[in-house]
């Protein structure tokens, strides 16, 4: 994949998960899963009996929902298919022959983004 079709498909994908942050919010799931980068300790949503025991046991404050744990889940998801996106074109921005389209916007987003989860990991 070029490099400016990759950069049409991150923008397409920028809306994409723009939208599933909104719907998110709207739905209360923005919390419905109270740690990062997994939810409830597990790398996806809690489903079985046991598992959803598990959880509310060590997280008392937040119940499971699972609803709104697989909407925060999924928009998780999708940003981290956007960061890795932005990297892909920070990396190709940085080779020699790409040098004259300019790399400070590339180099400042992948910035952003650590330091983003840079502040979800310390909640």
């Amino acid at each position: 994949m070029g490099l400016i079709n990759l950069v049409r498909a991150s923008l397409v994908f920028t809306v994409i998960v723009i939208a599933m942050g909104a719907y998110t919010r709207l739905a209360d799931a923005g919390l419905g899963c109270p740690d990062w980068p997994g939810c409830y300790g597990q790398l996806t949503v809690p489903s079985s009996k046991v598992a959803v025991e598990v959880a509310n046991t060590l997280y008392p404050e937040r119940a499971v929902e699972p609803y709104k744990a697989w909407l925060e889940m999924i928009h998780r998801y999708l940003a981290g298919g956007l960061g890795l996106m932005v990297f892909a074109i920070t990396t190709i921005g940085l080779s020699k022959k790409r040098r004259e389209l300019g790399i400070a916007l590339p180099i400042s987003l992948s910035l952003v983004i650590v330091f983003q989860a840079a502040l979800v990991c310390g909640r």
